[in-house]
Order: C-alpha cells, then sequence, then structure tokens
C-alpha cells in the first residue's frame, strides 16, 4: 500500500496516536480527515494543521456516525484509508460501589463498538477504491488481560477479534485490494491514556517509533504489526497465558490500587 497521496480518516486524530499518524502521513502529501467528538480540540488541531479536514461525531454514539459516509461521499469520495485510533482505558475496582456500570463498559463503548461501527459504515465505499486499507489499533493487552483494566482488556480483545473477521470477509468475496492490518502498541506513555504511566517505565515504547513500525506495515500490507514488548505479550498469550497474566496482576494491581481493590 503506498502511503502518499491518500484520502485518510483517523478517529481520535486530536491526541496520541491518532495524532501523531496523522502528522506523519501528512508529510507524504495525503489529505488528513480528523475525526473527534471534541470540537474545542478539532478546532485546536485545524489550527496548528490548516489542510486538515475535521469531522465531530463520538464513536462511543454510533447513531452521531449516522451522517459520516454521505458526508464523505460528497466532500472526499476518494476515502482509502481509515485509522481506528479513538480510544479510552480506564483502571477499575470491580468491587467499588461508586463505579456504575455505564462507566465499566466506557471502554467496550469507545474502542470496540466505535472501532466496528466506522468500518461497518466505510466498507462499502473502501471497496469502490482501487486499493484501500483499514487499521484497527488493539494493544498488547489483547493478547494479555491485566486485572487492574478489565474493560479495557476485553474491549481491545474483542478488537483482535474482529478485525480477523473483516480480514476473512473480504478475503471471501475476492476484495483483496482492501487490506486489513491489526496494530498492536505496547504501552505509549507519551499517549497520556493514563496519568499513572510512565515514559521512564519498563517496555514503554516511544511514540515516533510506534509511528515508524505502523507506517512500515502499512506500507507492506502486514495484517498484524506487535511492536516493541507486545511481540513478546503475544507468544506469553499462545504458550503460557495464566502464569503472564497472573504476574501482571500480582505488579499492577498494588500500583494502581495501593490501599487495595476493597
Amino acid at each position: 500500500m503506498k502511503l502518499t497521496n491518500n484520502t485518510i480518516l483517523i478517529t481520535g486524530g486530536t491526541s496520541g496516536i491518532g495524532l501523531a499518524l496523522a502528522e506523519r502521513l501528512d508529510e507524504a502529501d495525503n489529505q488528513i480527515i480528523i475525526l473527534g467528538r471534541n470540537q474545542t480540540k478539532l478546532t485546536q488541531v485545524q489550527q496548528r494543521h490548516p489542510k486538515f479536514a475535521t469531522y465531530q461525531a463520538d464513536v462511543s454514539r454510533p447513531e452521531t456516525l449516522a451522517a459520516l459516509p454521505s458526508w464523505l461521499k460528497t466532500h472526499y469520495p476518494k476515502l482509502n484509508i481509515v485509522i481506528n485510533s479513538a480510544g479510552t482505558m480506564r483502571a477499575f475496582s470491580l468491587f467499588d460501589e461508586s463505579v456504575s456500570v455505564n462507566a465499566l463498559v466506557s471502554d467496550i463503548q469507545t474502542n470496540l463498538i466505535g472501532t466496528i461501527a466506522v468500518d461497518k459504515l466505510l466498507i462499502n465505499q473502501l471497496r469502490t477504491q482501487p486499493e484501500a486499507l483499514i487499521v484497527n489499533i488493539s494493544s498488547g493487552l489483547a493478547n494479555l488481560g491485566v486485572a487492574t483494566h478489565p474493560s479495557y482488556s476485553a474491549s481491545k480483545a474483542g478488537v483482535h477479534m474482529f478485525t480477523d473477521a473483516l480480514h476473512e470477509q473480504l478475503q471471501s468475496i475476492g476484495a483483496t485490494q482492501v487490506h486489513v492490518m491489526e496494530l498492536v502498541p505496547p504501552m505509549v506513555a507519551e499517549t497520556n491514556l493514563e496519568s499513572v504511566s510512565s515514559t521512564t517505565a519498563p517496555g514503554n515504547m516511544k511514540l515516533p517509533d510506534l509511528i515508524t513500525a505502523a507506517l512500515k506495515g502499512m506500507n507492506q500490507d502486514k495484517k498484524r504489526v506487535n511492536p516493541g514488548l507486545s511481540k513478546g505479550m503475544r507468544l506469553a498469550g499462545k504458550i503460557a497465558p495464566d502464569p503472564a497474566e497472573h504476574r501482571l496482576a500480582t505488579t499492577m494491581i498494588p500500583q494502581y490500587f495501593p490501599n487495595g481493590l476493597i
């Protein structure tokens, strides 16, 4: 997949991995469209990058995406790359009575339901292009669940499974011009998903290095990119998931819940 002269929609593109990808891809003469839920942040990004187009919607609420396909067909009919980068990550104690069910499933609404909704709404438009690409961003925690983030881990495992299903359905109908890639980041503290994360933490990957790995994978039509520690997490998830998840739990529960889960 060539990474020049494309029309690219990036969800969650006002910060973190989404914005970093947008800025790097902008250097290669691509038309960038940023989708986000916060209009103030969209305006700030557009002020810094006047060539970017923006669209306000909240992927965790699929009804806000209803007009997106027709808007794209009207204004950006050559859309051929979609990157699902919108994401949230929250630590929860399942025993905390102040945590509502809505809060508990919020990561699933954004990370999984949002990804499914965007892909479903745009897949047929992408099929009309000579060559197209969908990038769904999961996590190393799709391969090893972590006790501190039960909903996040579940959501990213779902993204992994959904991305595989999408790839196989496209293959089944012969739509091989639509590439599908799962990007599986390890911890990247610069995304600021959590204040607990530190750029000096063991296993942390620098954001520019992740972007370089992602673009290389996109260019080479990789089905899955496991950069940094994610490669080891995928292997551990295959050969010894139970002890690996237990080690993660014993390390991270005291870090996130120093006063205990109860």
